[in-house]
């Protein structure tokens, strides 16, 4: 039987959040725990030290149980919503971690990552219910890089192709190979995909959509860059479950992208970037003042694509940055060097959202009939979409997977879900659970 058990406080101290959260994650374990999952809320720059709460966790539950985790953008304990906030997982009972992994500094070291992975996956026994979670550290924009963009915002640059774009495009090149303002997700799992890669990889970008200092855990380190994570299986009767579900639906509307430097869109329809998007969409580009509290991300109005996999169709939303004061230029959660030519438009309502939600949910859980926990990753700007609603984002974890199921959500900064050779795996707006039970 599985067994699963969550802490979660807002204690200021970061030694005492430590030893709370621990210390409520074990008041009702019958069994030694197997796998700790840390979640410490960054979005409020809350600055946590980190290594004094992993030192009271581990005061209170030993040194030998496995650890991972990273910062996050708010937390969802059972049936509390808290930032400035320190969250804790355990898990014990039927099932096995088959092998832990940590990688620090990986930026632009995918494909030697990717080659140790398969390597320990290669000396693991194959079984039918294998699942890998994972961390990684996920886009870091550093202050530089917003005069960067201001910079591609000259209309020179939008209009004319030549020397000027060149160089545009040699500097935005350089910035890709650094692993900035990309899906740095996107190039691992595909470099794992190219060698046969067979498992589920269900898992969270650590990426605070405020602030640069986003951290990932592995056991007792506090890591920078990194990208960690276990393999797990089901033991007995024990089952993973894992669903996907878009925070936005088909508008109707589609679009050319004609011109771009990687995911930096200049030109969308033949005019200006947000000009182009605003027709597009129907919508006045003053409009976009009133979301300058929210980043300049429109999260109504989302740039994305769709695919079919078998009967299932799979909507693949991207961060969209509108800014009204660079016209000719919009960020994009393209991977840097997969823009398509042709973009669709999909809209999103807190009752898009809600209804997301219940589908992820329900298609991690369809196999199985007594869910002990589930895991969310749920994109952090859905968070800030609910606004005062989002307690209702609360409520539906609780009433679909049953009050008395632990539930431990996570404010992603990117949402991985990776089950098959091709397509996208990095995503925006959208919610990845991960259930295990009977």
């Amino acid at each position: 039987m599985l067994e699963a058990h969550v802490g979660c406080s807002t204690e200021p101290d970061s030694y005492r959040a430590g030893r709370l959260i621990a210390k409520e994650a074990l008041e009702g374990a019958s069994t030694k725990s197997k796998l700790a999952i840390l979640a410490i809320d960054s979005l409020t720059r809350k600055k946590y030290d980190y290594g004094e709460v992993l030192k009271g966790v581990r005061e209170e539950i030993g040194a030998e149980i496995p650890l991972i985790g990273s910062s996050v953008n708010g937390l969802i304990v059972n049936d509390r919503f808290a930032l400035k906030s320190a969250g804790l997982l355990l898990l014990g009972g039927d099932f096995n971690v088959d092998a832990a992994f940590s990688f620090g500094k990986s930026r632009q070291k995918y494909q030697s990552i990717a080659d140790e992975i398969v390597q320990i996956k290669k000396g693991l026994q194959p079984k039918p219910n294998q699942l890998m979670f994972m961390f990684q550290d996920g886009m870091k924009f550093p202050p530089e890089t917003m005069d960067r963009q201001k910079s591609l915002n000259s209309r020179m640059v939008a209009l004319f192709s030549g020397m000027i774009t060149r160089a545009f495009k040699n500097q935005f090149e350089e910035f890709a190979e650094k692993g900035m303002g990309m899906a740095s997700t996107q190039e691992l799992i595909d470099r794992l995909y190219a060698q046969g890669w067979d498992i589920p990889i269900i898992g969270n970008l650590a990426t605070n959509a405020r602030d640069y200092d986003n951290v990932e855990f592995f056991n007792e380190k506090v890591l920078q860059d990194a990208v960690l994570g276990v393999i797990l299986s089901g033991t007995n009767d024990t089952k993973f479950g894992y669903g996907f579900a878009a925070g936005a639906e088909p508008s109707g509307i589609s679009c050319s992208i004609t011109k771009n430097i990687g995911s930096f869109l200049l030109r969308i329809n033949g005019k200006s970037a947000v000009k182009g998007f605003c027709e597009a969409v129907g919508i006045e580009k003053e409009s976009l003042v009133e979301l300058q509290n929210l980043g300049y991300i429109n999260i109504y109005n989302i740039l994305g694509t769709r695919e079919k996999i078998g009967d299932k169709e799979y909507i693949h939303p991207v961060v969209t940055i509108t800014n009204p004061d660079l016209e000719n230029l919009i960020v994009s959660g393209f991977p840097f060097d997969k823009v398509p030519e042709k973009a669709e438009i999909f809209r999103s309502s807190s009752q898009i959202l809600l209804k997301s939600t219940k589908e992820g949910i329900m298609e991690a859980k369809k196999n199985i009939d007594d869910p002990k926990f589930i895991i969310g990753i749920d994109c952090a700007l859905r968070f800030t979409a609910f606004g005062d609603n989002l307690h209702k984002v609360v409520e539906t974890y609780r009433e679909t997977m049953g009050k008395d199921v632990t539930r431990f959500i996570i404010g992603s900064g990117g949402e991985v879900f990776a089950t098959r050779p091709n397509g996208f795996f990095f995503n925006n707006y959208t919610v990845v659970t991960f259930v295990g039970g009977k």
